[in-house]
């Protein structure tokens, strides 16, 4: 089973997400930092990262992420297209504009495992 590390402040979004990507293993952070620290100890297969969460914003988590693995697949989603640019500059994948569809999400998530 493909591991997902989930990362986004809000709790609902995070269920029903988690519900969404239920034919994989998904990890949830609620913060950028906890983000950071599940990835380097579990080494998911994608990140799905928020951008602005407390603690630490997806933007500086994706930094610290790519730090530790050059080779990590970070996608953005977030409600904020005014920052996606600013995600794809320092390493995202790309960025979803929340609200995303599961069969979008899916097969976004999809694309990336099999490559």
């Amino acid at each position: 089973m493909h591991i997902i590390l989930l990362a986004d402040d809000n709790n609902d979004l995070r269920m029903v997400m988690t519900h969404m990507l239920r034919e994989f293993k998904v990890l949830e952070a609620k913060n950028g930092e906890e983000a950071v620290n599940i990835y380097v100890k579990e080494k998911p297969e994608l990140v799905l990262m928020d951008i602005l969460m407390p603690v630490k914003d997806g933007i500086d988590a994706t930094k610290e992420i790519l730090l530790h693995d050059p080779d990590a697949i970070v996608v953005a989603i977030t409600a904020y297209s005014s920052r996606a640019k600013e995600i794809l500059a320092v390493g995202a994948k790309e960025a979803l504009i929340k609200p995303v569809r599961r069969e979008d999400l899916i097969a976004k998530i999809k694309e990336y495992l099999e490559k």
